[in-house]
């Protein structure tokens, strides 16, 4: 989009429910076979949805901030992904303290809490790699990352397709893409609990989730972060990544 990233994306797949069988569609003059509960095809269509792969790509880097009010305070949580340069910026503020923030800059990641700067092993930083893009899931495989389609679950009263992705460190997040729009509707892991997304809207083109709602056994309460600003293709320079 630690809330795991607030970079998230919209998608479509196809409007009928996928079987838990594979169902292969053969396509006029494609000797290929796409099979609609295959992962790669999920992302593919995901990827067509939100803008198209056109669009997608031409995205280089985000400026986004998320505001989250919890227990009378305002946490504001700003993002800067530079897909282009493989660097990225997140930072969490309450009542306009600087609480926590993760960097990943020329392959090495920092995480500075309340002032005190830690650097992360080489492993860590190198799970920060899918947030320097506003939408990761076309580049999981190339990544390193497996995904396998788990079926189909119900997620606030629609089908979903759930997807498992596995990192290279064997950390599992799942992932719920709706049967009927193709949008993606919640991200779940033990690492970071469940991050639910709507209210999606039109940012340049492409669809992008402005509320987000996280649920995890660290808070009392579901937090919900609304989405104040979503900038793409910005001018960015070494000081937004200090």
């Amino acid at each position: 989009m630690k809330i795991k990233s607030l970079l998230v994306s919209a998608a479509m797949i196809a409007a009928f429910q996928s079987d838990l069988i594979a169902e292969r569609i053969i396509r006029s003059g494609d000797p290929m076979a796409m099979v609609m509960n295959d992962p790669a095809t999920i992302i593919a269509n995901y990827i067509k949805a939100v803008g198209g792969e056109e669009k997608v790509k031409a995205i280089k880097n985000a400026s986004m901030t998320a505001e989250a009010n919890f227990q009378g305070q305002v946490i504001e949580i700003k993002t800067v992904a530079d897909s282009e340069n493989s660097r990225m910026m997140q930072s969490t503020s309450v009542g306009g303290n600087e609480m926590q923030k993760t960097l990943l800059v020329g392959g090495k990641g920092q995480m500075v809490m309340m002032g005190q700067v830690q650097e992360l092993p080489d492993e860590t930083a190198a799970l920060l790699k899918p947030q320097t893009y506003v939408f990761p899931e076309q580049f999981y495989e190339e990544m390193g990352f497996k995904l396998e389609f788990l079926g189909t679950e119900e997620v606030d009263g629609q089908q979903t397709n759930k997807l498992g992705i596995t990192a290279p460190n064997g950390m599992v997040t799942n992932e719920f893409y709706s049967v009927e729009t193709g949008l993606k509707l919640k991200t779940s892991s033990a690492a970071t609990g469940d991050i639910t997304y709507s209210d999606y809207q039109e940012v340049d083109g492409v669809l992008f989730p402005m509320m987000l709602t996280i649920k995890n056994p660290m808070l009392p309460v579901a937090l919900e972060a609304k989405m104040i600003s979503v900038k793409f293709n910005q001018t960015l320079s070494d000081s937004d990544f200090q």
